[in-house]
């Protein structure tokens, strides 16, 4: 298996496209599987650059679009607690190794600092109300979650080895969505959402808000109490009903991921808002925070609340 460190210049002569990443252009020059490296030195603020890095690779070697954010999302845990906790808010270095393992996609995380018992770390209260969720001690939960297999060795000597492992491709991964609407006004209504938005549903809740807007509605609630998971295609979703709900044109959905990389455009409207999220998962909350959403969809703890913001 071919190793490609990353840290080379794209040249006119290769033949590479002005969009294409280093791994992709490597990959397509020597026609043999891959092994990503990179290495990230500092603390926190190296975290929207290991996303990159994660994605793109992720993207390179076959993944979906869900793929590719799940992964992004681990990796972003994964290395977040390695910089509060095993360098203890220091400046360390995190060599991250990425490759394909028949149909699995691998996520290696190399470093040296302080280690912890992994089953000594207890389980979220996934049902307590939103004001009284922790703000962390939840990346362990989402990367077990999002991934296969989480596996840590400690060594004090050689230094600590953290691996991910995730089966890609696989259709429907985080199961059914089912949807139920209340209509509280004629131009208000709240959609319930149960189970996951994902890349196989997600352009069914944007219809179910195109036929309310049809009939009237302007303003729309999300229940998303009860939604286990929201992929990049779910943030799609929202991002497209809040376009639509302020009159604008939605983005096309199939250029998934890509479309929340853009979103200056999207940012939350001065005044009454159109769409809100009602007491989102942990799981749901964090991927929003990790997106950026939150500046773009207001979030409220009950259904209550969220009609008087929308009146």
């Amino acid at each position: 298996m071919s190793e490609v460190n990353l840290h080379f210049q794209r040249g006119a002569s290769d033949g590479s496209s002005a969009d294409e990443t280093p791994l992709a252009a490597a990959k397509r020059i020597t026609g043999l599987p891959l092994r990503a490296k990179r290495t990230f030195s500092g603390s926190l603020e190296q975290l929207p650059e290991i996303r990159v890095f994660v994605g793109e690779t992720a993207h390179t070697l076959g993944g979906n679009e869900d793929d590719a954010f799940a992964c992004e999302l681990a990796c972003d845990e994964a290395a977040a607690n390695i910089f509060n906790h095993a360098f203890e808010r220091q400046h360390g270095a995190i060599e991250l190794h990425v490759w394909k393992q028949d149909n699995r996609l691998v996520m290696q995380l190399h470093y040296h600092g302080k280690s912890f018992d992994p089953s000594r770390i207890p389980e979220p209260d996934l049902k307590a109300p939103l004001e009284e969720r922790p703000t962390g001690g939840l990346g362990l939960y989402f990367m077990r979650q999002l991934m296969d297999q989480v596996t840590f060795e400690f060594d004090a000597v050689n230094g600590n080895v953290l691996t991910m492992r995730r089966i890609l491709n696989i259709p429907e991964r985080y199961g059914f969505m089912q949807l139920s609407v209340e209509r509280p006004a004629d131009d208000t209504a709240v959609i319930h959402i149960q189970g996951s938005v994902d890349g196989s549903n997600f352009k069914q809740l944007i219809d179910e808000a195109t036929t309310l807007h049809g009939e009237g509605v302007k303003r729309i609630a999300l229940e998303v109490s009860a939604c286990e998971y929201m992929s990049s295609s779910g943030l799609v979703a929202l991002n497209a009903i809040s376009k639509m709900l302020r009159g604008e044109r939605p983005p096309e959905t199939e250029n998934g991921w890509a479309v929340l990389k853009t979103l200056d455009d999207a940012r939350m409207a001065v005044g009454k808002p159109q769409l809100v999220l009602v007491n989102p998962t942990p799981r749901v909350d964090r991927v929003l925070d990790l997106a950026g959403l939150k500046n773009l969809v207001p979030i409220y703890p009950d259904v209550p609340s969220a009609l008087t913001a929308l009146a």
